[in-house]
């Protein structure tokens, strides 16, 4: 009896490293995909705030350049506010070829990125100004500076 005691205790001393380190193999596995699953919330949410702040510096003026027609746009001969205009336009084509980026990436979750892609082809729908810029923008494949591989990845004409 106390042999087979000893049998078993013997078992137990000489899987004792093995189990410990099976232990801590699991604790730090835990560990590293809670710091992951933090450290993306925490980029996701600046990502979330940088690109809301951006898009509210502009929301306004992008909102009376959608009022504005073509024909207004082509007889205005103030450079500079045509210069400004197309600024904003740009500024909006950057948002959202950067936040698609990100989505890409996996770094914006998919229902954050719907609600904003929804919102951008609103805005796009809505401009033939900014459908007219993105055209030229997009001449000699200049949709690629914007991170693309086609130039309708992330407008879509309704």
């Amino acid at each position: 009896m106390k042999e087979t005691l000893l049998f078993y205790v013997g078992i137990i001393k000489d899987l004792a490293p093995l189990i410990i380190s099976l232990v801590a193999i699991w604790l730090t596995s835990r560990y590293q995909r809670h710091t992951k699953k933090l450290a993306n919330n925490r980029m996701m949410k600046e990502l979330f705030t940088e690109f809301n702040q951006r898009y509210d510096n502009i929301n306004n003026r992008l909102s009376n350049i959608s009022k504005l027609s073509i024909v207004l746009w082509e007889a205005d001969k103030d450079e500079k506010n045509k210069s400004l205009i197309y600024g904003d336009v740009i500024d909006f084509f950057n948002i959202c070829s950067e936040e698609y980026y990100w989505y890409k990436e996996g770094r914006l979750d998919p229902k954050i990125w719907n609600a904003w892609h929804k919102g951008m082809n609103d805005i796009y729908n809505r401009s033939k100004i900014i459908q007219m810029l993105w055209e030229e923008e997009c001449k000699n494949e200049g949709y690629k500076s914007y991170y693309l591989t086609k130039k309708d990845e992330i407008f879509k004409k309704m």
